[in-house]
């Protein structure tokens, strides 16, 4: 098993993180396209390859956190195919094994006494969207072996039409599963049906902690079943999705204490 590191805000500079990495013996780098210095033309593409091949690491990547493709306005839902497509060639172009993503839940209308959620209401439009979607990374991902890991979130379960979608991806060979042991967690594994339903497509882990202040604290000082979890994960990639350098040094740490790495 490989485990990585998310760049993170104490470390300014891509180098900071590998320095980092390197240090905790640590294998790779999950980079986050929400960040400025790593989104879509702002990426030093030859700079991360350079890193990369100087200190043994490779990386994977988190599409930037407020992708929605599905938006039913068709200028904003291409803008973020747009940027998609941005992400997916920065990834072939680093050697990135996975794309981690988002499903948003998207725009909600509150009623007396209950919240309606646009992609139920309008629910084949919205899968209409998702089968684009899915067309454009196949088309974009043909002949390589990168993975568009969907995570489950800690904001809310999966929606009813968001299952829907899940069926879709999920038959696509392009697409598996990210599971988030925290947001897991936190929702009280109502999203754990998912897994239990498709557990060859859990190809990458978010590994962290959590407890009644939330998600995102060190392995080991929570409620999450640390071996447990890394049982249930098929692939082998996890990163460690600590927030601090503390964070991350007290979880790696964690991690050789109990054997599970060296």
């Amino acid at each position: 098993m490989k485990f990585g590191m998310p760049n993170l805000v104490e470390c300014e500079a891509l180098l900071d993180c590998a320095l980092l990495a390197k240090k905790l013996s640590i294998d790779f780098i999950e980079i986050n396209m929400s960040f400025p210095d790593y989104a879509p033309g702002a990426f030093d593409v030859n700079s991360a390859k350079e890193i990369a091949e100087k200190y043994g690491l490779f990386y994977t990547i988190h599409a930037d956190e407020a992708l929605n493709p599905f938006d039913f306005n068709p200028r904003v839902s291409e803008c973020y195919f747009e940027v998609m497509r941005d992400t997916l060639k920065v990834a072939k172009e680093i050697g990135a094994r996975v794309v981690n993503l988002h499903l948003q839940k998207g725009i909600y209308v509150t009623l007396p006494g209950k919240v309606i959620l646009l992609t139920d209401v309008y629910r084949e439009k919205y899968l209409s969207i998702v089968r684009s979607f899915i067309g454009m990374c196949e088309k974009e991902l043909s002949g390589t072996d990168i993975k568009i890991a969907i995570e489950n979130v800690d904001s809310n379960a999966f929606t009813s039409s968001q299952l829907e979608a899940l069926e879709l991806f999920l038959k696509s060979e392009c697409f598996a599963l990210t599971l988030d042991t925290g947001h897991e967690c936190k929702l009280k594994y109502s999203d754990s049906h998912i897994f239990e339903k498709y557990p060859e497509k859990i190809l990458h882990m978010h590994l962290h902690d959590c407890d009644i202040t939330g998600p995102h604290i060190p392995l080991g000082e929570g409620e999450v079943k640390i071996n447990e979890k890394l049982r249930e994960l098929c692939g082998d990639t996890c990163l460690i999705e600590v927030k601090t350098i503390d964070g991350l040094i007290k979880s790696v740490d964690y991690l050789k204490r109990k054997g599970m790495i060296l």
